[in-house]
């Protein structure tokens, strides 16, 4: 299972996805700012980061930029969480390197599926390397 790490400025949001996913045998981290976020990474070597966009300070379209920069954390698979559904919001959420995009208030069976399958592409990944 993966290590993984949801960065959301809403508390309400972290315990859903933190409820949703409890059961499935990941290691559960969360931060409540982008910048906490980053520093969570590198100490717990992150591999799944579910990622809200519109938050103070720091977005998360330019955490994932910062992540994707880094050599060290480029490979993070990043799945962004929000409330926005626009094209445009959505497009660029990939351009910056996210690999999935759920909208919120998003559902159960949706979040645990694309979390199972990221995880088990990450444990294929170490396999072959």
């Amino acid at each position: 299972m993966s290590k993984i790490l949801i960065v959301d400025d809403t508390p309400k949001n972290i315990q859903m996805a933190m409820n949703m996913l409890k059961n499935d045998g990941h290691q559960m981290f969360y931060a409540k700012s982008a910048i906490m976020g980053l520093k969570l990474v590198k100490e717990h070597n992150i591999e799944i980061v579910l990622l809200d966009i519109m938050m103070p300070f720091m977005n998360g379209y330019e955490m994932c930029e910062i992540l994707k920069k880094d050599k060290q954390t480029r490979d993070i698979v990043i799945i962004f969480l929000s409330g926005r559904d626009s094209l445009e919001d959505i497009q660029k959420a990939y351009e910056v390197g996210g690999v999935d995009y759920i909208i919120k208030p998003f559902i159960d069976i949706e979040l645990k599926t694309k979390v199972a399958l990221h995880s088990q592409l990450i444990e294929l990944k170490k396999e072959i390397a």
